[in-house]
């Protein structure tokens, strides 16, 4: 048994369960219910809470991204050259650019969220563009909830195409 292998794959499924549970909780619970809250409340909630879950989400994201590469080139007799390349190496590749797009799209779900944080702080956003920020960021977090759900999807089934 390879313990670095084992560590590794230990490490990644934790990391994506947190950035694929979080991802989905944003999108379908929390965002939401603070959405259907006062703006004074939904001030509150952003400001306590969004550059912590940024951090958080951020940092299993790329923990789950570094350690998903490790396990490709660990993984006995498979490599980086194999991606796109048969079943598995077209469901790794799938699932690598489903989560970088997941990635990217969390970034701009991040930007929404401190346009809006801060639309909400001044009193300098009009209803119209505090709108506009709640809806990108209710589109982004469900883009974002879909990209992570198939990249464990194609990942997980990787093994059995």
């Amino acid at each position: 048994m390879d313990v670095g292998l084992v560590i590794t794959r230990i490490i990644h499924i934790i990391a994506g369960t947190f950035w694929v549970g979080t991802a989905i909780y944003l999108a379908v619970l929390l965002e939401p219910a603070v959405r259907s809250t006062s703006a004074d409340l939904e001030r509150q909630l952003l400001n306590r809470t969004s550059k912590l879950n940024s951090l958080w989400i951020t940092g299993a994201a790329i923990v789950t991204m570094v350690t998903g590469f490790a396990l490709v080139s660990l993984t006995p007799v498979r490599s980086v050259s194999d991606l796109g390349n048969g079943g598995w190496g077209t469901m790794i590749l799938v699932g690598l650019i489903a989560s970088v797009a997941a990635f990217v799209v969390s970034g701009w779900a991040g930007a929404f969220t401190t346009r809006l944080r801060r639309g909400l702080e001044s009193g300098e956003a009009s209803d119209d563009q505090l709108a506009k920020y709640r809806r990108g960021l209710s589109l982004l977090g469900y883009l974002n909830a879909v990209l992570v759900i198939v990249a464990v999807g194609t990942m997980a089934s990787a093994r059995y195409v």
